[in-house]
């Protein structure tokens, strides 16, 4: 047997194999063997069928098994031997099967390339600063207050921060009359509709109301089918109801979960402020790693890619055989991307390995804690079934990614958290 590497690429290794015949004479009658042992032909029992009848009628298909077989053992130890970890399928693009000099292929084995990032630890971007103002606390205030308030009956004439109910008559658009809805009913809340026109013709009305609307739909209206257009609308008003807002009562704040509107507001600004220092980070993350792949180009395999394309275009199929293959217009569309996501993947596993980062049982404790309060349910619980799932392990790796993102930032761990 002869096998010969060679280095296409940075990502492809080629591998020329020749297997004599004589290595094949021994897998062959072993495998002939077997099938003398299982084949029952007419007027011979199993296992008795002669070995000329056996080779006549299952010789070309026991040298197939016979030369599959060997070749993936051979293939295998030779990756093993070289150290070549495939990505993908290999591929073999020549075949030749001699029964007198034995098989003879080509395969091209897809590779990760070994890589040496420099400039990881003082890249010269750090996460800058942030702050939160009263009134963006203020704002999310009013959004909660909103969201947690109620609509109810008024036998009065409607007014701004009303919200009307009606149903649909007739609607033209451009002088053209437009087939309803099967459900004709609306409600609009008057001074925060995307139809300024709609809501200012229905100020002033009633229960029972009839009433035409006559507008024109803005220019930068959010559905472009109707900017710049004239509008007609015949509507009957079925009710008039009034916003009415929580009363910040002992029993509500407890429905919340705080104690009063100041602590409310104290965890909003809390919340605020994380979520704009982890949109920092991420920005300064982001503009790290492409600081970092510029300064350090090396190639993707193409089989990377494209698992990467086809694990985006089905993480949400729940049944396999809903999976769909990429078509090559989105593999060209969504490689650039794919691409990049692969070389931060690879730079941040080198970061955490070259400066041994590991996640704490303690950090790991911490995001149990954070989960298991997000979703509203026991610590030990959920523990316990990260661990029966082997998801804890999981877990330790993308906290272990995320200590080498916060390294490239100048975000150091302290020496105990890598215990």
């Amino acid at each position: 047997m002869s096998v010969e590497i060679k280095e296409t690429s940075a990502t492809v290794r080629t591998l020329e194999v020749a297997i004599p015949q004589a290595d094949l004479d021994a897998p062959f009658e072993k495998k002939l063997s077997q099938y003398k042992k299982q084949v029952a032909l007419k007027g011979f029992r199993q296992g008795m069928v002669p070995k000329a009848m056996i080779l006549k009628q299952f010789g070309d298909a026991i040298r197939h098994e016979a030369v599959n077989e060997t070749v993936d053992k051979v293939v295998g130890e030779v990756l093993k031997n070289a150290n070549i970890i495939p990505v993908g399928q290999l591929k073999v693009t020549k075949f030749e099967d001699n029964k007198e000099a034995g098989v003879a292929l080509t395969l091209e084995v897809e590779i990760d390339p070994e890589i040496d990032i420099k400039g990881y630890d003082n890249t010269g971007i750090t996460v800058p600063d942030t702050a939160v103002h009263e009134e963006e606390v203020q704002e999310e205030f009013d959004r909660l207050v909103k969201m947690w308030s109620k609509d109810e009956h008024v036998d009065r004439a409607a007014g701004k921060g009303d919200v009307v109910v009606g149903n649909y008559i007739e609607v033209v658009i451009d002088g053209e009359k437009q087939e309803l809805p099967e459900n004709k009913e609306f409600r609009s809340l008057l001074g925060e509709s995307a139809s300024p026109g709609f809501d200012e013709g229905l100020m002033g009305v009633k229960a029972g109301d009839k009433k035409e609307i006559n507008f024109k739909y803005p220019d930068d209206h959010k559905d472009e089918r109707y900017r710049g257009k004239t509008a007609q609308f015949n509507v009957e008003i079925t009710d008039v109801r009034e916003i009415v807002p929580p009363t910040f009562d002992e029993e509500f704040c407890k429905q919340v979960g705080v104690k009063d509107v100041d602590e409310l507001k104290a965890n909003l600004a809390e919340s605020l402020a994380n979520q704009k220092q982890d949109a920092a980070k991420t920005k300064a993350v982001n503009e790290a790693i492409d600081k970092l792949i510029e300064q350090n180009p090396f190639e993707v395999p193409n089989a990377r890619v494209l698992d990467l394309i086809r694990w985006s275009l089905n993480r949400n199929v729940q049944d396999e055989k809903d999976a769909v293959e990429p078509t090559e217009e989105q593999v060209k569309t969504l490689s650039p991307e794919a691409i990049r996501e692969i070389k931060k993947h690879r730079i941040l596993d080198f970061v955490a390995t070259k400066e041994k980062l590991k996640a704490s049982q303690a950090k790991v404790d911490e995001r149990l804690q954070q989960m298991a309060n997000a979703y509203h349910i026991g610590f030990e619980d959920l523990k316990n079934h990260f661990r029966q799932s082997g998801r804890i392990n999981q877990l330790r790796d993308e906290l272990r990614v995320q200590m080498a993102a916060d390294f490239i930032v100048g975000i150091r761990p302290a020496a105990e958290e890598t215990k």
